[in-house]
């Protein structure tokens, strides 16, 4: 297994990132019970022990025997996350995962927060990794555990958790060994996919709020057969059984015991709660959110994780680094994730049609000065907000009216077609891009995407042929042009409105950024190399050495550059300059 690193992020880089951190539109969308079975065997949409405490006290032992750590790699080692999947499909055959961008155990968003914030974990922050792959618009996180379970011997002592979920819930699957769920809801403006454990339910209305496509017939499972026909495919070893209810997520609680001297502590717990928007807690003692900003430097790591493998379509993996105290990211080429069949369903033509249809219905008509534009307002926060008051005050208006925008034209092309079309549109001048980057930032357009000057190092080399060892010969994988173009903009929009906290420092970072753009006529335009340059001379006091560093790559302008084609060529040269000497 070959691997290289593509980037370290610290708890600095992600300040100053998202604005607003709050989970909406959440959503149950399957849910199974693993079984105990010959062969990996899950029951969909299977069903949660029921909440049934004892009338009178009850002494429970002490946990002991087998416990799973991560029980899906456990029964399933091959591929953990094929159930979850095999669930989906069931519940939702035509579900669209382009339109998710992050698909996650709970676990791994632990991690995270926990990386963020050690004090959200019981034991601090401790060493952890979690595998990637990209499947087009989609990331899928995967839980890496060095054990998955673990057998408690009769001396050891490691709580009454588990012993007392037997005593005060009732199964209602036979051969049950733990039921998982999985959710979607809107975090940011990341659309993420959740599954989890469930402890157990509470007895309520069991359908209450829920939104099924399909009806699944509510049964008991204690006389299932494990010969019953399968759900997933032949090839498949995961073996899916139709059986179970589905439980209201308000009905789900977790279940914690601690010793009867140390209260739950909600810091420790909350986190877990949030990221499954579980809504109720049991709390059993023995004798034995003010969270705001962690959650905004949550969803900034997330999105900058995304936009780092994205960059690099195929397989990653996250490590956090105890010597650098850095989350590490690397590029490997590991195993699939799924089994083949599930990748097909990336392919449906009739869910991009879909969505292209739902898209085009959420424009809104808007008449910037004299111009009647008809545009998807949601990624334009300025206008969201301004058509907002009207609309909900006349809900039959259907044309807006503002004021003109200066470069509105440009800026929308930018955003609908990549900002790489921004220099395209205007002439080499510093003073219009100026305007187009104050247009943006008064729009409350994320230009920057969370990103920091590393991140846009790492978007600029996407573009660059990369060579693969592979059975003992190199293969040439060719670059992203396409993402390479439009982190220029970028760039200069952080160059020109950025706040920079150590002007030196990143005044080296942004002149190596500047650098491999000038230097790569291959990939850049004339036009965009001249505007980032002159922006870096203007933000920035440039050294002789900079300077003709800079000039050695100084080309002419073409006699004619007016061709919205970028000419694919090789780059001038592979090696990347650093100057941090400078």
């Amino acid at each position: 297994m070959t691997s290289k690193q593509l980037t370290e992020i610290s708890r600095w880089d992600l300040e100053n990132g998202a604005a607003v951190a709050s989970v909406t539109d959440v959503r149950h969308l399957s849910s199974y019970n693993w079984l105990e079975a010959s062969e990996p065997t899950i029951a969909v949409p299977g069903c949660p022990p029921l909440w049934s405490p004892p009338e009178a006290a009850r002494m429970v032992s002490k946990d002991s025997g087998l416990i799973y750590i991560a029980q899906n790699a456990a029964r399933h080692p091959e591929y953990p996350l094929e159930p979850l999947f095999r669930a989906l499909y069931i519940d939702h055959p035509s579900f669209d995962l382009q339109s998710v961008d992050l698909i996650t155990d709970r676990n791994n968003i632990r991690k995270l927060l926990s990386f963020i914030n050690p004090t959200t974990s019981k034991n601090g922050l401790e060493s952890f990794t979690i595998n990637v792959e990209v499947l087009k618009n989609t990331v899928i996180f995967c839980r890496a555990e060095t054990e998955t379970k673990k057998f408690i011997q009769p001396h050891e002592f490691i709580g009454y958790g588990h012993e007392f979920e037997k005593a005060f819930t009732t199964d209602r699957i036979g051969a049950s060994t733990g039921h998982h769920r999985l959710i979607s809801y809107q975090f940011s403006d990341l659309k993420i996919m959740v599954r989890y454990e469930t402890d157990g339910y509470i007895d309520r209305p069991i359908r209450e709020n829920l939104e099924i496509e399909n009806d699944i017939l509510a049964c008991m499972i204690q006389s299932l057969s494990l010969g019953s026909v399968s759900t997933a495919p032949a090839s498949s070893k995961l073996r899916v059984k139709r059986a179970g209810e589905a439980v209201g997520i308000d009905s789900t609680l977790e279940i914690k015991t601690r010793v009867s001297h140390k209260p739950i502590d909600l810091k420790e717990v909350l986190p877990q709660l949030w990221v499954s928007q579980t809504p109720n807690l049991v709390g059993a003692y023995h004798k034995h959110e003010s969270h705001q900003p962690d959650l905004k430097n949550l969803a900034t790591l997330i999105k900058k994780i995304i936009l780092v493998v994205k960059g690099y379509q195929g397989n990653a993996v996250i490590k956090y680094d105890q010597h650098i105290d850095k989350l590490v990211i690397w590029k490997n080429d590991g195993p699939k994730m799924l089994p083949d069949d599930l990748y097909s369903k990336l392919d449906n033509h009739e869910s991009t049609q879909d969505s292209t249809s739902a898209a085009a219905s959420n424009k809104t008509k808007i008449r910037i000065g004299e111009v009647l534009y008809n545009i998807d307002i949601s990624r334009i926060p300025y206008l969201s907000a301004f058509v907002r008051f009207p609309r909900t005050a006349q809900p039959q208006t259907s044309e807006f009216v503002h004021g003109p925008i200066p470069l509105f034209d440009t800026a929308l092309k930018g955003l609908e077609s990549g900002y790489r079309t921004c220099f395209r549109s205007l002439p080499a001048d510093l003073s219009q891009f100026h305007t187009l980057c104050d247009t943006y930032d008064f729009l409350k357009i994320d230009v920057l995407e969370g990103q920091s000057i590393d991140d846009i190092i790492i978007r600029l080399k996407a573009g660059k042929t990369d060579y693969e060892l592979e059975y003992k010969r190199y293969r040439a994988i060719r670059g992203d042009k396409s993402t390479a173009r439009d982190a220029p903009f970028q760039l200069l929009f952080l160059i020109l409105l950025f706040e920079f906290k150590n002007p030196t420092k990143d005044s080296n970072k942004v002149f190596n950024a500047v650098l491999f753009v000038v230097s790569h006529s291959g990939t850049f335009k004339w036009r965009l190399r001249t505007v980032v340059r002159a922006a870096y001379e203007e933000r920035f006091v440039v050294s002789s050495k900079q300077n003709a560093m800079l000039d050695r790559w100084i080309k002419p302008k073409p006699a004619e550059d007016i061709s919205d084609d970028y000419v694919t060529t090789e780059d001038d040269f592979s090696d990347y300059y650093f100057s941090d000497e400078s």
